[in-house]
C-alpha cells in the first residue's frame, strides 16, 4: 500500500512540475525546401533542382520541459525541376505540392533571456499533388507517411507572442507515379529532405 500511495504522490508532482510553464500557442509560419524530389541524388541525372515555399499554421503545446507540435502546411513549387540529359528516359519535369500535417513531441529546453530550445521525433502525413512529366503530364495524388525530426527556437516577442525558426528533416517516398524508359523505369516521388520555416505563434493560454 505504501508503495502505491508513494508512486501516485511521485506521480502528482511530476505532473504538477511539467504543467508549472505550460502555455498552449497558435500561430502561422512560412517555410522553404531545397530540391523537393531530390532530382539531385539521383546517379546521371543533369537537372535544375525543383525549390518550394510554404504557409502554414501552427499549433504548439508546451508543458515543462516536454513539448507537442502539430499544424497543416502547404507546398507549392517557386521553381520546377527540369532534367536536360534525359538520362531519366522520357521524365523531363516535376512539379511537386504537397500538403503536410506534422505531429512531433520531445525536449524543450529554456534558454535564459532568450527563450526556448526544442528538439524531437516524429513524423508528418502528406497528400501530395501535381505531376510529373514525361510524354504528358502523370498527375500525382498520393497519401503516405513520412517519419522524421524536428529541432527549433522559440524567442518571445512579447507577453502573449514568440517567434520561432524550424529545422524539420523528414523521409517519405511514393508509390510509382509514371512510367518512364530509361534508367528510372518506376517513377516514385521522393519527399525526404530538409525543411525550414519561421513563423510567430501567439500564446492563447498560460497556465501556472
Amino acid at each position: 500500500m505504501k508503495k502505491i500511495i508513494f508512486t501516485i504522490a511521485a506521480f502528482l508532482i511530476a505532473q504538477g512540475a511539467l504543467m508549472a510553464d505550460g502555455k498552449i500557442s497558435a500561430g502561422v509560419t512560412a517555410g522553404y525546401q531545397y530540391d523537393t524530389g531530390n532530382l539531385s541524388d539521383k546517379s546521371g541525372v543533369d537537372a535544375d533542382t525543383e525549390q518550394n515555399l510554404s504557409i502554414g499554421a501552427a499549433f504548439k503545446l508546451d508543458m515543462g520541459f516536454l513539448f507537442f507540435r502539430s499544424g497543416c502546411e502547404y507546398s507549392h513549387p517557386v521553381e520546377k525541376g527540369r532534367v536536360y540529359n534525359r538520362y531519366t528516359g522520357d521524365m523531363i519535369e516535376t512539379s511537386l505540392s504537397f500538403y503536410e500535417v506534422p505531429v512531433y513531441a520531445g525536449l524543450n529546453l529554456p534558454i535564459r533571456g532568450y527563450g526556448f530550445f526544442y528538439l524531437g521525433g516524429g513524423g508528418s502525413y502528406i497528400f501530395g499533388t501535381g505531376y510529373v512529366k514525361t510524354d504528358k503530364k502523370n498527375r500525382i495524388s498520393e497519401q503516405l507517411f513520412g517519419f522524421g525530426f524536428l529541432a527549433g527556437v522559440e524567442s518571445e516577442i512579447y507577453n502573449d507572442a514568440s517567434f520561432i525558426f524550424e529545422w524539420e528533416y523528414m523521409a517519405a517516398a511514393s508509390s510509382p507515379v509514371a512510367s518512364a524508359s530509361g534508367v528510372y523505369d518506376d517513377y516514385c516521388i521522393d519527399y525526404t529532405g530538409n525543411r525550414f520555416r519561421f513563423g510567430v505563434i501567439y500564446h492563447f493560454n498560460r497556465y501556472q
